[in-house]
Parts: C-alpha cells; sequence; structure tokens
C-alpha cells in the first residue's frame, strides 16, 4: 500500500514538471507563469526563452523578481562535481542575471543591491549601466560593505567623475578623491649593503580553476560571470577602463568550469597609485614617486648613511606633496588635502651591523 502511494506520488510530480527543450513553444503568459512558480528548473527555462525570444515583457518583470526571491549564499562555483551536483539555489538567479546582462535591460538599483552580496560580479556589470547620478550613492554603499572586488570597481566607477565626486564625503573625513590620496602610500625599501649591487625583487601570480558541474536531465545552460582585469581571454561585459586598466568579464557555462590568472586586484597602494596617475593625466610609470621604491645605500660611515637616508626621504616627501599640488590644479581636488603616507623600512645587509 504504501509503495503503491510512493509510486503515485512520483508519478504526480513527474506529471506537474513539463518536458521542456529549447525547442518547445512558449509565449508570455507561459514565461510569467514559469517565472513565479517557485521552480528553480521553471525559472531557468522562464530565463532561457526570454532572452532567446527577447522577450520585453518578461524581461522587465525580472528586475522584481530578484527582490523577491530568496538569494543563496555568496556564490562560489563548485571545485567537486560529485559534492555540489544536486546544489541548485543559486540557478535560477544566474539565469535570470544572464537573461538581464544579454539583452542590456536596465535594471533598478535595488535589485542591483538585492544581488550583490551574492553575485558581485553581475552587480557590477548591471550598476556599470547606471548612470553616474543614479548609481553614485550605491557606489558609495558598496565600498563600505567591504566586498573586494565592489570596492575596487565602485572606487573605479567613481574616478571617471572626479570634478563632482571629490566633493562626495567619505567615512565623515575626506572627499572622494581626497581619501584615495590620503590612504596611498610610497612604501621606500632602504637596503644598507656592502656593496652598490641592487636586490631583486620577486613577484607571484594567483590563478584560480574550477571544475564544472552537471545538472540534472532537462535544465537549459545557466551561465556564470567572473571578473577578471587586464586579460585577453574576456568574453563578457566590460565593466570600466580608468586609463586603459579594465576590467571585465568572463563568461561561460556552469557545467564547463572556468578559472583565471587575471582576477582583479584590491584596492591596496598600487592600485590608488594607478587612480592618482590616471587623475594627474600621466602613465603610471611616469609618476615622481612609485608605491614600492629600492634604493640601496652602500655603506661607508655612519654619518654618510644618515645624510643618505635623509636626503632620500626629503625628497620622496617633496614628490608625495608636490602630487597633492599637481592634483590641485587640475581641479579634481580641493582644500588642504594630505600627501600619500610614505612608509620606510631600513634593512642593513651587513653581518655585523655597523650600527651597533
Amino acid at each position: 500500500m504504501w509503495r503503491f502511494l510512493v509510486f503515485a506520488l512520483a508519478a504526480v510530480v513527474q506529471a506537474e514538471e513539463p518536458t521542456i527543450t529549447p525547442d518547445t513553444p512558449v509565449d508570455s503568459a507561459t514565461l510569467h507563469r514559469w517565472l513565479y512558480s517557485g521552480n528553480p528548473r521553471l525559472v531557468a527555462w522562464a530565463a532561457y526563452f526570454a532572452h532567446k525570444n527577447h522577450d520585453a515583457t518578461i524581461i522587465a518583470e525580472m528586475p522584481q523578481w530578484l527582490e523577491k526571491w530568496p538569494m543563496p549564499p555568496a556564490y562560489v562555483i563548485p571545485e567537486r562535481t560529485d559534492e555540489h551536483q544536486r546544489d541548485l539555489s543559486a540557478s535560477p538567479v544566474l539565469a535570470v542575471l544572464d537573461t538581464l546582462i544579454q539583452e542590456n535591460a536596465q535594471v533598478s538599483i535595488p535589485a542591483i543591491n538585492a544581488v550583490a552580496a551574492s553575485f558581485p560580479a553581475q552587480a557590477a556589470v548591471m550598476i556599470s549601466r547606471q548612470s553616474l547620478s543614479a548609481s553614485r550613492f550605491t557606489l558609495g554603499e558598496f565600498i563600505f560593505r567591504g566586498d573586494p572586488s565592489l570596492v575596487r570597481i565602485a572606487t573605479m566607477l567613481l574616478a571617471k567623475d572626479p570634478e563632482v565626486s571629490f566633493d562626495q564625503w567619505v567615512g565623515g573625513k575626506f572627499g572622494f578623491v581626497a581619501s584615495i590620496v590620503a590612504d596611498a602610500e610610497s612604501q621606500l625599501k632602504i637596503t644598507i649593503a656592502a656593496d652598490s649591487a641592487p636586490r631583486r625583487l620577486g613577484g607571484s601570480m594567483t590563478c584560480g580553476d574550477s571544475l564544472g558541474w552537471k545538472f540534472p536531465p532537462g535544465w537549459p545552460d545557466v551561465y556564470v560571470y567572473e571578473l577578471v582585469e587586464n586579460s585577453s581571454d574576456a568574453n563578457g561585459p566590460l565593466i570600466v577602463d580608468v586609463g586603459g586598466d579594465r576590467i571585465a568579464t568572463r563568461r561561460y557555462p556552469v557545467n564547463r568550469g572556468g578559472g583565471s590568472c587575471y582576477y582583479p586586484q584590491r584596492l591596496d597602494a598600487h592600485t590608488r597609485h594607478q587612480l592618482i596617475a590616471y587623475w594627474l593625466g600621466v602613465k603610471r610609470e611616469d609618476m615622481a614617486w612609485q608605491p614600492v621604491e629600492p634604493v640601496t645605500i652602500r655603506w661607508t660611515n655612519k654619518a654618510d648613511y644618515e645624510q643618505q637616508v635623509g636626503k632620500i626621504v626629503e625628497s620622496r616627501r617633496q614628490k608625495l606633496r608636490a602630487t597633492v599640488d599637481g592634483l590641485r590644479q587640475r581641479g579634481v581636488l580641493t582644500g588642504l588635502g594630505a600627501p600619500p603616507k610614505l612608509v620606510v623600512t631600513i634593512e642593513i645587509d651587513i653581518r655585523p651591523c655597523p650600527l651597533q
């Protein structure tokens, strides 16, 4: 008896799940019903056909749908297909976001806010299509929320209009441009050596890869977006270009996996320096100072050591103060304005240490 009921219930569930293929004929009424069905698979199909048919009626309903749909945690492409095969909670949102992006739809600020924490790459694409007058407040919120990718992108988008944004109050302390300048820094790394041979600095690059994962039968392709910076394999929308520094997206089906060696950098000493160079209208390599400057001093005696360090430090301070003057002259900074920080480290590469 119980076995019969189980089979009967399974048959009812199967009957309620229509067989859908890319060639299934649909109309707006059907897609509307699927979009609001609460069924993740039907929502994904509604998004698929809305894009395929360029259905403006359904696309116009999607931003409001995003505001009401419960968002999953921040989306990360699974690295193990077997463990995550049944986790479909993000799939309907991914499908709807992909349709909105591919159709170049204008998405309301409340809808963008609804998805920003879970889907920062898609939120970045959509807010980049808003005018700064409409998005300025939300971009400021992105900076305060602390998601590294959105902080960087929001800062770059605001940097495109410094004539307006320098008056924005940030953190109750500085205007927008002034806050970037005051938080910038130049690290002066002085090595005291027995000879004048400079040290070589090493670097590394972080890459990431993710495996694809299979959907159950009967689903359309669902696409994911990831942020990339200055990457030749970007195939999705460009988000922002500041002085040739480009953050864009890669788009690919979730079941094919992805990965990149070009994830966006955080807002740090290097990227702040790049913004300042952009405002000054010069290339970052042509700036009078750099985020990290190694200097080697040959040891002769203590008096000469102190004199050389003092001259080097004062020279860097003058260059940093000149940066503030240059920004004022270009009209992107008002008020006094604090110069970038100067961080000095001294390493004695002589044994025994001559200063002891």
